[in-house]
């Protein structure tokens, strides 16, 4: 059976799992957070943080006892044994992260509108039909631009500190306007700019050491992606009333025109389109290729085996992750499918969590070289709190979303019941 070559360094695996975290969802929902918690939305990015650590320890420790690829798939089918709801976590990160392109392409849309002064839709459907074309005719040049799009979004991140860093302490930073339903609210829904970590445990068949290197990996991704976010947020607050940023479809444009100027506001206008474009163009991208694989596993219809004879790219694979994203756009409301997201996120690193809760105790025997720290007994402490705080979590999204969410994963389970298990059967 052929084998991928294990060369990815614990460098090269942490600079991937920064370059998948800090991407658009910051530039995106930073003033939708703002509305929900005021000037304490630093402190829900903390709380979204403290859900990927602990959650990204259990990926850590699963990653090290079970160094596959397709992870949640097959920490779900050890811990429960059951194919059919391990399908159907699959199926559900799959179809909530294409609806993230969405989420990320109506941002475009918002930064696209201040620019050009056209409809923030007109500026959404442009990245859509810009990403599916890309990827279906330059997939090369489209990954190799990508990766110097990843260093502008950082370098427009840190701009924003730097240059913001002498308004801080401007306001009261304990104001708690929402109260701590408000905190928590904006914490589930800025979860979505921390999502990219569990990705890392699918490069487990071409690390050199993944026992050892993915662990590493995850938790300082984390670590970084937490200390960018959180002075992000607390400079962004200091520069322009929470209200204000809420009410803005460019929040961090408008941070940018009070530290630099009109140049300024340009200048992050500029890399804001930057940072969304290349997002939905790699999104465009990872997902079209988990649905070709799950077609070549018999888990979904083969016409997504389709390839282009010339540039053999799986273009069937791609027009449905456009339609589908193109469907959720033309909600245009950023929160709620922005939730939608995030309910599927929340829910799979919930499943996560109890996994590795169960498995130390259903399968001992497995062992790695990393371990979630503070332990009694076999029990770990921090994966059952990630659990608990994700399942907290979706309770504070709407009931809309949640009844759309599960709706989402119900269909998953059908298609498993009538596709997948029949055809095997």
């Amino acid at each position: 059976m052929p084998r991928l070559k294990r060369n990815i360094t614990l460098f090269e695996a942490t600079m991937y799992c920064l370059c998948v975290i800090i991407g658009a969802g910051i530039y995106v929902l930073i003033g939708v957070a703002a509305g929900e918690a005021g000037n304490v939305t630093w402190l829900a990015f903390l709380f979204a943080a403290l859900i990927a650590g602990c959650t990204g320890l259990s990926y850590a420790e699963l990653s090290s006892k079970m160094p596959y690829d397709a992870a949640e798939y097959t920490y779900s089918k050890e811990a429960f044994e059951s194919k059919r709801l391990a399908f159907g976590i699959g199926w559900f990160k799959l179809v909530t992260a294409i609806i993230a392109a969405a989420a990320v392409s109506i941002g475009f849309g918002g930064y696209f509108s201040g620019m050009f002064g056209v409809s923030p839709l007109i500026g959404a459907i442009l990245i859509v039909l810009a990403a599916l074309a890309l990827n279906i005719f330059s997939v090369q040049n489209t990954l190799k631009i990508s990766a110097i799009f990843v260093g502008i979004t950082i370098f427009g991140l840190l701009l924003i500190i730097f240059t913001g860093l002498e308004y801080v302490g401007s306001v009261n930073y304990l104001d708690f306007t929402f109260g701590w339903g408000g905190v928590f609210t904006a914490a589930a829904l800025i979860f979505f700019a921390f999502l990219g970590f569990e990705d890392v445990a699918n490069l487990s068949e071409e690390s050199k050491n993944p026992r050892k290197v993915l662990p590493k990996a995850i938790i300082i991704s984390i670590i970084v992606s937490t200390i960018i976010y959180t002075l992000v947020s607390l400079v962004s607050i200091s520069v322009v009333p929470w209200n204000e940023l809420a009410a803005s479809v460019s929040p961090l444009t408008q941070v940018a025109e009070v530290t630099m100027g009109s140049t300024g506001s340009l200048l992050m206008s500029l890399i804001a389109l930057f940072a969304t474009g290349s997002t939905v163009i790699v999104l465009f991208f990872a997902y079209s290729r988990m649905i070709f694989g799950m077609a070549e596993k018999g888990s979904l219809p083969l016409i997504f085996l389709k390839i282009s004879k010339k540039r053999r790219t799986p273009y069937v694979a791609l027009i449905c992750v456009a339609i589908v994203t193109m469907l959720f756009i033309l909600l245009q409301d950023l929160k709620f499918v922005a939730s939608l997201t995030d309910f599927g996120a929340l829910f799979v690193f919930m499943t996560v969590n109890l996994s590795l809760i169960v498995l130390r105790y259903k399968k001992s025997y497995l062992h790695g070289q990393f371990k979630v720290p503070l332990n009694i007994g076999r029990f770990p402490i921090l994966p059952a709190i990630g659990a608990a705080f994700s399942l907290y979590m979706l309770t504070t999204l709407s009931i809309t979303v949640a009844i759309l969410s599960l709706l989402l994963f119900a269909i998953g389970i059908i298609i498993f019941s009538l596709y997948i298990e029949k055809k095997s059967g």
